[in-house]
């Protein structure tokens, strides 16, 4: 096996160009509950209501928002904080998690969740709990997980999550999405190398425009066969989870 190569601070399997990096970035939401106005004293005294944890339940669908996918939740440490650690592995490659993460609502939580006043303290009720957990949108089929879990144990609960949420075979979208990625990569190498080669070409004396155009014609044919693989593999994550039965039936009332 070869050694994970590490961009920008993360292992993956192979060194990824700037389109595929983008693509396995990790975007998570930091979800932020104020106390609600009418649970503050009245009379105008000005006093802001008290911090306080909602219902599980609650904390649940706050998190959730708007987001039909599932979720994929952690929780910052003191060690851990500000960093993606506890879910990304610094000695293997993380290509295979990072491709999985794109279909969870990824969020993250501060270190203070454990408060029993912090308004999510309901799904880390302490220092005790796990390090994240994945979950339906809904919060059940939780599975608890730490930030020490095998990558297998992490693939294995994320994978199973998907099925339940999108129907999905992870294993072959996943090869299919790290096809992708390779053939971004490819086409943006020979957009650099066509740009080098125009560059170059314009810097000699009594430039061949002959030689200008035919480069300046293959650049653009290469940077729409770039943005086209880019686009093919945004395409595999703009999949939509399944609706609920529980949710079909309501909508159908």
């Amino acid at each position: 096996m070869k050694p994970a190569k590490i961009v920008r601070g993360v292992p993956t399997s192979v060194q990824r160009g700037v389109g595929s990096r983008e693509l396995l970035d990790l975007r998570w939401n930091y979800p932020v509950h104020t106390a609600d106005p009418a649970a503050a004293p009245a009379h105008g005294t000005g006093v802001e209501a008290r911090r306080a944890a909602l219902p599980r339940e609650q904390a649940i669908a706050v998190l959730a928002g708007n987001d039909p996918r599932p979720l994929l939740v952690l929780r910052e440490c003191t060690v851990c904080n500000k960093t993606d650690d506890a879910l990304l592995s610094r000695t293997e490659s993380n290509e295979r998690t990072l491709v999985l993460a794109r279909f969870f609502r990824c969020v993250k939580l501060p270190v203070d969740v454990v408060d029993p006043t912090h308004p999510f303290n309901a799904l880390f009720p302490d220092n005790d709990a796990e390090h994240l957990f994945v979950s339906a949108r809904d919060g059940s089929l939780k599975r608890p997980l730490e930030s020490d879990t095998s990558r297998v144990e992490l693939w294995s609960a994320m994978e199973a999550t998907l099925l339940h949420a999108y129907g999905l075979d992870a294993a072959k979208v996943t090869k299919q999405v790290l096809a992708g990625l390779d053939r971004v990569d490819e086409c943006e190498r020979k957009v650099t190398d066509l740009e080098t080669r125009l560059g170059a070409l314009m810097e000699t004396p009594n430039v061949d425009v002959t030689k200008v155009k035919k480069l300046d014609a293959d650049l653009r044919a290469a940077k729409q066969a770039a943005l086209a693989a880019r686009e093919g593999v945004a395409k595999i994550f703009e999949v939509q989870p399944r609706t609920p039965a529980s949710e079909a039936a309501g909508a159908a009332r």
